[in-house]
């Protein structure tokens, strides 16, 4: 049976009927509390069988995640991890409404990972920040002011003067959000309010008597109910909420997690009215059961991701097998390690961002030095099979003929 909210109760019975289905959520073995103000109550939770089967399925598909992250050629690796961080700062900034364009974020994630120069100075420390997350060495926010160093990363160079924070660490005034017509939330009202909300927030973290993962999703709930700044909130909560799921999952689990908010965006600010609503009382029971259930979706996309591309990835080297033992494959005359380097191409095309591989990574991933890779790119395009994409640096990538010889026409 549904979960159902103490707002419902109310409207459907009356006040008193949801006063005593409070009291008996409150006083159950399944209830987790918080102290936390929402409103004029403090915010309780229960471990219901719909949280305790999204719980189990989050691991099921972070397992499932993990194995086939583990079966990848670690060459891929990195591919991957660069096209997927790319996906996953646009998604946070989209939800912002934040202009950012693809190879904006890629020009200063090369530049954090030490792959080349960049005068962007846009995302720079968010691309260092989730770097760490996928090396698994993040730092994990001990106190307040660890938590105002995580926003002036995640946020640096996009937040005027007029919205920057102006107390100690945390804002001063009001802010309230609004719909286009009303206001749907407003902040904690003080900066020591603030102090307190987050303070609680960071004791709950190291609770472990509360389930680690709906440790997670309330301290997310926390800290985007304080709203603790006057712009930027949810970028940074989204980062937080990504840096902790990488405590008790593997460091890609949060790889999709900001595109499948940003699918669900609707449902997910839907949720936190929900638990805002006077009438539930600060009952987030439904809020968590949300989230957790679009963590599991991302989950989910990424392992249905990886699992396509794994099979590519075997469809490139069963040709690459083919190739090598044919004595008319149209590479036959081209320079030993060709084919090899074809394969580097070809992998780059399903895990790299716009298909694309630069001479360094060809070089680096041979395990040979620039001028042996070079002499075989050039082979590949003069063969047709591949194309040069850009000079400085230079970048390849495969033509139609090329994902028709590996067998990736219609992949």
């Amino acid at each position: 049976m549904a979960y159902r909210t103490l707002k419902s109760i109310f409207h459907q019975k009356d006040q008193a009927s949801a006063d005593r289905e409070e009291t008996a959520r409150r006083g159950s073995p399944a209830a987790l509390q918080w102290d936390f103000p929402i409103g004029e109550n403090t915010m309780f939770c229960l471990i219901t069988p719909e949280i305790a089967t999204q719980i189990e399925q989050i691991m099921l598909r972070e397992n499932r995640a993990r194995e086939l992250w583990r079966q990848l050629p670690g060459g891929v690796h990195h591919h991957y991890l660069r096209s997927m961080i790319i996906e996953e700062i646009h998604a946070t900034n989209e939800i912002e409404s934040i202009h950012s364009t693809r190879q904006e974020i890629a020009e200063v994630l090369d530049a954090a990972n030490g792959l080349g120069a960049s005068q962007r100075r846009r995302f720079r420390e968010m691309a260092r920040l989730y770097l760490a997350l996928a090396d698994g060495k993040p730092d994990i926010p001990e106190d307040l002011d660890d938590l105002r160093t995580v926003y002036d990363e995640v946020t640096a160079g996009e937040i005027t003067s007029e919205e920057a924070p102006d107390g100690e660490r945390f804002r001063t005034g009001p802010v309230r959000i609004f719909d286009g017509q009303k206001v749907i939330h407003q902040g904690t009202p003080t900066e020591e309010l603030i102090d307190k909300g987050l303070q609680e927030m960071l004791r709950q973290s190291r609770d472990e008597t509360i389930p680690f993962l709906i440790r997670v999703v309330a301290a997310h709930f926390i800290f985007e109910n304080v709203h603790p700044f006057y712009d930027g909130n949810g970028r940074t909560g989204r980062y937080l909420l990504a840096l902790d799921l990488t405590r008790c999952l593997s460091p890609v689990a949060w790889l999709s997690l900001s595109a499948s908010i940003a699918d669900n965006k609707d449902r997910y600010y839907r949720a936190f009215q929900n638990a805002e609503h006077p009438l539930n009382k600060g009952d987030v029971t439904v809020f968590v059961a949300e989230l957790l259930s679009i963590i599991a979706e991302a989950l989910g996309r990424l392992s249905s991701d990886l699992e396509l591309r794994k099979t590519q990835l075997e469809r490139i080297f069963d040709h690459i097998n083919d190739l090598e033992g044919s004595e008319t494959s149209p590479l036959a005359d081209t320079p030993p390690g060709t084919l090899s380097t074809l394969s580097v191409i070809g992998q780059a095309s399903l895990f790299g961002e716009r298909g694309e591989v630069d001479l360094d990574t060809i070089a680096r991933t041979a395990d040979k030095s620039k001028q042996y890779a070079r002499k075989r790119t050039i082979a590949l395009v003069d063969s047709g099979f591949v194309a040069e994409t850009s000079g400085k640096p230079l970048r390849f990538r495969l033509t139609g003929p090329g994902r028709s010889l590996l067998g990736l026409a219609t992949a």
